[in-house]
């Protein structure tokens, strides 16, 4: 090779240069860069590749130099990478000026150059910032190495060749191991994924054998990716990190799976059953192991695909993850509910002292607030594990009983006596009127109306009680489903899970005379009670697929005087307290009886709300609420379809409350201004009026509803639970 081709280095000029592709290698690797994810490998692997640049630039041409720090500069996004860049790209134009050869010259301005590359960052789109720096290295290496002897070049592009082959031998080996492993680690994704739908079904043993089948599918995966021929794959940027992801999710996930399928194999679902109106306490204690060991495991299952996050993952197996994490999220939660269930649960089930419980059975064929109107009531007593119906009657026994029944006093929540107490006829001293209990259900936050409750029933004759329960017709019509068809005295056939609610809501009221129907109302609510506490309820996933659905939609609701159980209810959907807003907007509406008969079950109620909200945050919205009355004109018996307003027979009186998140500014029924009560309730504006329906009438609520929302404003609806058929439709018209 000609002189011109090259530039000479002295003796001395090569210790310097060698000196500075050191420093280079040091400091780049003192970087951070991490192109493999492995902290020691990358480390290595930086610094050589920089102090290897930096050392060839010593014989490159001064233009090749510049073009290097010409590009970090232009790429570098901080100040410190461009000051940088900049003055090396000084230096090379400075050297390109002299006509002296200076070697460590252009060494150190690559040692800048490099700098200022290790420290790009993320630039345009993920691994742009990676390809600009390689790219101008290794062509900055080949002219350097091209203008030195032979015997360096040889050596050069043999090590180039080398490495090359290493790259080859790395990428193969994955391949293999990646191959073999494939049919594993799907097989493992599958059995983990069919676990914990499982779980979620409460199919424990289905959900123990399928978690024992992903540890052996993962512990064959992870054998195959950590096999010696994979090794090599652990110096390439992209695949290095694959293969860890992959690595860690099927060596941690082998783990978790295996604890979940021991913890699961000690759950025995048959020990949990009801029978004869028992449960063992003792069993459920001894779930509070296995069911912590669950917990534990999906946090790990959890913390190894977070480990394995990483932006160079490839699409397939970034989306295998996501898709796992998301099955792990929503099973999380069942799990920490399950845990926080059998940590409780011999409490509530009378293991530390016996607990008494209100049942109310409720109907909306007479509308309230809370859903529906409570006609029946029940107590259910539980001592260590034993259930026991301790007493069961009408609304208006109640009215009658306790010590003093004249003189029962309610003293709040506040916002109750606020709101509703008037109905109750509540007195300035607390002293409520002798239908109270007609109008419990008034409220239609669940918590309120249960503490209601939980301070009139003592004085109705029966002791404190530690929580309240509420089913209306769907959910009696489930428990149904555990007793077996009713056979009862004036049903045309038996009542099933099938007919029951029907029945309840409509069917009951062919039966002519009142005292009929309440008596036969109160065969079946008892009837029922009996028969499941006398027999053999099935284990707690199936009564949670059982009664889940309902629960979900107001149907069966609970509520505890402990905030930690209570806490549980609100978790599982079952405390159906009233929505919070927490600075949105909101829709709800509810339906009050005010007629004092039965029509609500042919109450059909639609709201559309529309919402626009200007650049400055101001909103004004209308609401429109439909309310049709489908109920016959004629031929449905007088305490059905009468009233107590001298009203036509079959007109529907209702008192409907609008809730909004936005205040209140008018409300008109049919075009006509009504009189309307404003007030706020639960942290809604509320509106109500009294709206009088004839048979076959739609009547028209016109609500206008002005205030300031935020920019990300979100519109919470609510609608009053299992009661009338109600929809609810919501448009967003800001521009």
């Amino acid at each position: 090779m000609t002189a011109s081709r090259r530039n000479r280095l002295t003796a001395a000029r090569p210790t310097f240069v060698h000196a500075i592709a050191l420093l280079s290698g040091v400091f780049a690797a003192a970087a951070g860069a991490r192109p493999t994810g492995s902290t020691a490998i990358d480390v290595v692997l930086v610094a050589v590749s920089a102090a290897t640049v930096t050392w060839a630039a010593a014989s490159a041409p001064w233009w090749g130099v510049a073009v290097a720090c010409g590009t970090a500069a232009a790429f570098s996004s901080s100040a410190t990478g461009i000051t940088i860049a900049v003055i090396a790209l000084a230096l090379a134009f400075f050297l390109g000026a002299r006509d002296g050869d200076v070697p460590w010259g252009r060494s150190l301005a690559t040692l800048l150059a490099v700098q200022a590359f290790a420290r790009l960052g993320n630039i345009a789109f993920l691994g742009l910032s990676a390809i600009v720096s390689c790219t101008a290295l290794i062509v900055l290496f080949i002219l350097g190495v091209r203008r030195r002897p032979r015997a360096v070049r040889r050596w050069a592009y043999l090590s180039l060749i080398v490495a090359g082959g290493v790259v080859a031998i790395a990428i193969i080996g994955l391949f293999v191991a990646a191959l073999v492993a494939r049919a594993p680690l799907r097989e493992g994704n599958k059995h983990a994924r069919a676990g914990l739908d499982a779980l979620n079904r409460g199919d424990i043993r289905a959900a123990a054998s399928a978690f024992a089948a992903a540890r052996t599918s993962f512990h064959d995966t992870y054998d195959d990716l950590t096999a010696p021929w994979s090794q090599p794959a652990r110096l390439l940027p992209i695949v290095s990190q694959n293969r860890a992801a992959a690595i860690g999710v099927s060596g941690e996930g082998a783990d978790a799976m295996g604890v979940a399928a021991d913890a699961l194999q000690h759950v025995d679902p048959d020990s949990l059953r009801v029978v004869d109106g028992q449960l063992d306490l003792d069993a459920v204690r001894a779930l509070v192991q296995p069911f912590t060991d669950l917990n534990i495991a999906i946090d790990s299952m959890q913390r190894a695909i977070a480990g394995a996050d990483s932006p160079w993952l490839i699409a397939p197996l970034d989306h295998r993850l996501a898709d796992l994490d998301d099955d792990l999220v929503k099973n999380k939660v069942r799990a920490e509910n399950a845990l926080l269930a059998v940590q409780l649960a011999p409490a509530i089930l009378g293991g530390d002292a016996p607990r008494h419980y209100f049942i109310a059975f409720t109907t909306s064929a007479e509308a309230r607030g809370g859903g529906g109107f409570m006609g029946n009531y029940a107590e259910l007593t539980i001592d260590d594990g034993r259930l026991e119906l301790s007493d069961f009657g009408r609304h208006s026994d109640l009215e009658t009983a306790g010590p003093d029944p004249t003189h029962k006093k309610l003293t709040g929540p506040e916002e109750f006596l606020k709101r509703w107490g008037k109905f109750l006829d509540v007195q300035a001293d607390g002293t409520v009127g002798p239908d109270a209990w007609a109008q419990i259900t008034m409220s239609p936050d669940f918590p309120t109306t249960a503490q209601v409750i939980q301070q009139l029933y003592p004085q109705s004759g029966g002791p404190k009680i530690d929580g309240v329960f509420e089913m209306n017709p769907d959910a009696l019509a489930s428990l149904v489903s555990l007793t077996g068809p009713l056979d009862v005295e004036g049903a045309a056939t038996p009542l099933t899970r099938k007919n029951l609610a029907e029945f309840i809501l409509r069917d009951q009221y062919e039966i002519t005379t009142k005292d009929a129907r309440v008596e036969l109302l109160d065969v079946i609510a008892k009837t029922a009670v009996d028969k499941l506490l006398s027999g053999s309820l099935p284990p707690p996933a199936e009564l949670a697929k059982l009664f889940g659905p309902v629960s979900q939609v107001g149907g069966l609701n609970a509520w505890s005087a402990d905030p930690r159980e209570e806490a549980l209810f609100e978790r599982v959907g079952m405390a159906r307290r009233f929505p919070i807003l927490e600075g949105g907007d909101g829709v709800a509406l509810t339906v009050d009886n005010a007629g004092g008969n039965k029509l609500d079950a042919y109450l059909q109620v639609t709201v559309n709300y529309s919402v626009t909200r200007d650049a400055s945050g101001h909103a004004d919205g209308t609401l429109v609420a439909r309310l049709t009355n489908n109920a016959p004109p004629e031929g449905l018996p007088p305490y059905v379809s009468g009233n107590r307003r001298g009203l036509p027979e079959a007109t529907n009186r209702a008192y409907v409350s609008i809730y909004t998140g936005l205040e209140a500014t008018s409300i008109t029924d049919d075009g006509v201004a009504s009189t309307a009560d404003f007030g706020r309730a639960f942290g809604w504006n509320v509106a109500s009026t009294y709206v009088e329906i004839a048979p076959g009438e739609t009547k028209t609520l016109v609500l206008t509803v002005a205030g300031s929302l935020s920019a990300d404003f979100s519109v919470t609806t609510w609608k009053q639970a299992m009661a009338l058929p109600c929809e609810i439709t919501v448009k967003d018209l800001s521009p």
